[in-house]
């Protein structure tokens, strides 16, 4: 099966999940190929209401100096409709799932979406895009980014930034130690090798948690490792292994934020450890 139909499968299969109250949510939701504005609007009309078209766009512009092909795209197309008047196709009503609800929902279900394993579905942006004869219609485009790394973390055997926050785990520079010295009239350097020395790994990301109270925790463990200075192994998300490291330093960035859609707790940050040996 293709990618692009492995992704429109599982989008229309969670959007056809959808519930409020114990009903669906969607009357239609199906894979459509994507056209002109004017085409696409009369045809998700003519569809039983509340409808979903999930449009595969094709890729974002990758990068052209090592031909990376860019992110895959795609678009929500959603539509609500009132007999009686246009507000209620946006608002709602007693008998009408309006377009506020109907948006919310799908971004709800959709944001972090992963699909097929290792990709994940990210909101670009949501917008009306047209109006007519009591229906509302919507669209949201969304990317999916590709997952590199498919463990967890650890460090001294703990997740340590808990199990919703976001984090990229960077190896620095492997530097050896010399002493060098040369002669009068001898041309060059001599070299004697001392060693190995730290190398720097770096945790970036941002911790998330579903309350302030949940955060400061995370954080407060965060910096009881910092002050105890253990070296212990840890983890990366490739599975590998590196030993006796300790955490220097623990770095917020910027200040704390509210997730725009879960509500949860954010804190960008930068944890930086110590390899000593190797």
């Amino acid at each position: 099966m293709s990618v692009y139909k492995t992704i429109e499968d599982k989008v229309v299969e969670t959007l056809t999940a959808i519930t409020v109250e114990g009903s669906p949510l969607l009357a239609t939701a199906k894979g459509y190929t994507q056209r002109d504005r004017k085409a696409l609007m009369s045809a998700i009309g003519r569809e039983l209401l509340p409808a979903a078209y999930v449009m595969m766009t094709g890729r974002e512009n990758g990068d052209k100096a090592v031909r990376r092909p860019g992110l895959p795209t795609l678009s929500v197309l959603l539509a609500a409709k009132s007999l009686r008047n246009e507000d209620d196709a946006r608002t709602g009503s007693d008998d009408v799932t309006g377009m506020f609800t109907l948006s919310e929902e799908v971004i709800q279900a959709l944001q972090d979406l992963v699909v097929d394993s290792d990709r994940l579905l990210l909101l670009i942006d949501d917008q009306p895009v047209g109006s007519s004869d009591g229906m509302v219609i919507w669209e949201h485009r969304y990317e999916l980014r590709r997952q590199t790394g498919s463990y967890t973390p650890l460090f001294r055997g703990s997740s340590l930034i808990g199990s919703d926050s976001v984090v990229r785990v960077e190896l620095g520079d492997l530097q050896r130690e010399v002493s060098a010295f040369s002669f009068p009239g001898i041309e060059g350097v001599f070299e004697r090798h001392m060693g190995a020395r730290e190398r720097p790994i770096f945790w970036r990301g941002q911790l998330r948690a579903a309350s302030d109270t949940a955060l400061n925790t995370i954080e407060e463990n965060i910096e009881d490792e910092v002050r105890l200075g253990i070296s212990d192994n840890m983890w990366d998300p490739w599975a590998r292994t590196h030993r006796y490291c300790v955490l220097r330093t623990f770095r917020r960035k910027g200040p704390r934020l509210r997730d725009e859609l879960t509500g949860e707790a954010l804190q960008d940050f930068e944890l930086e450890f110590a390899q000593l040996a190797f």
